[in-house]
């Protein structure tokens, strides 16, 4: 899946949809939605360093931003 660098109102619309169906009881959905959302730089930085590019990427993550800050490559150096 190709990732994208959201606005602040694209995460936000997301974080509603996630809210509305943890309150409705369907976590495992909420979860899977709010992975679209972009890892933070620094989170991103950090998961690479603690538990490894694989978990990363098996899990999903949206490195977007991490991909923008520190380029395309970031994961591979």
């Amino acid at each position: 899946m190709e990732h994208k660098i959201m606005t602040m109102d694209e995460k936000f619309a997301i974080l509603q949809k996630v809210w509305a169906l943890e309150d409705a009881g369907q976590k495992e959905e909420a979860q899977k939605i709010g992975m679209q959302i972009p890892l933070a730089p620094y989170l991103a930085k950090w998961g690479k360093e603690k538990v490894g590019v694989d978990f990363l990427l098996q899990n999903g993550f949206n490195l977007a931003e991490a991909d923008e800050e520190y380029g395309k490559e970031w994961l591979t150096h």
